[in-house]
């Protein structure tokens, strides 16, 4: 009778059994969305405290200033809540790599700079015209650099969003199956 040989190790995977995951995810790429996400909210929030209108006698009227002066108490506490909503999903977005908060931040994102922009081309429509948008600005208003601040915060956001989506995991860390395998050789 001959000695029993050990059959040679497998470098493949076997036909029956379920391949191992490989995909790694990127930390580095969905790091850097994240963080650009994070830069542009922070332009959006400084955006607040820079000029938006310039008048004829070179005062500055701030974003806070405007909303005291069209009087847009009734939506107030909807774009604070959109700013507060997307300061978690931003927040989220950078501490872990979950891909549903970077996609609602990118929506949220893309959504708050659609309206943004719509506000702006209120704005403009309103300074220097015969009959304005808005009532209650002053005669003379131009716009200021303050709304291109925070359409690029909101812009940054939502790509940078986006960009996290892209690289990021879609079940929650913790769970065995989204842990990428690795084998010993």
């Amino acid at each position: 009778m001959t000695a029993y040989t050990h059959p040679a190790p497998h470098r493949a995977a076997l036909p029956t059994r379920a391949p191992a995951r490989t995909r790694i995810v990127p930390h580095v790429t969905n790091r850097i969305g994240a963080l650009a996400a994070a830069v542009g909210l922070a332009l959006a929030l400084l955006s607040l405290y820079l000029p938006w209108l310039s008048t004829s006698g070179g005062s500055q009227i701030t974003a806070l200033g405007i909303t005291e002066i069209i009087d847009v108490r009734s939506v107030a506490p909807v774009l604070f809540l959109g700013l507060v909503v997307l300061l978690f999903l931003v927040a989220v977005t950078a501490a872990t790599r979950l891909g549903a908060f970077a996609m609602a931040g990118a929506l949220v994102g893309g959504i708050i700079l659609l309206a943004h922009l719509a506000f702006m081309w209120t704005l403009v429509s309103s300074t220097g015209a015969g009959e304005p948008l808005l009532s209650g600005l002053p005669s003379g208003a131009a716009m200021s650099y303050g709304p291109f601040v925070a359409a690029l915060g909101f812009l940054l956001v939502t790509g940078g969003s986006a960009w996290a989506a892209r690289s990021a995991e879609y079940v929650f860390p913790d769970v065995e199956s989204a842990r990428p395998h690795h084998h010993d050789r």
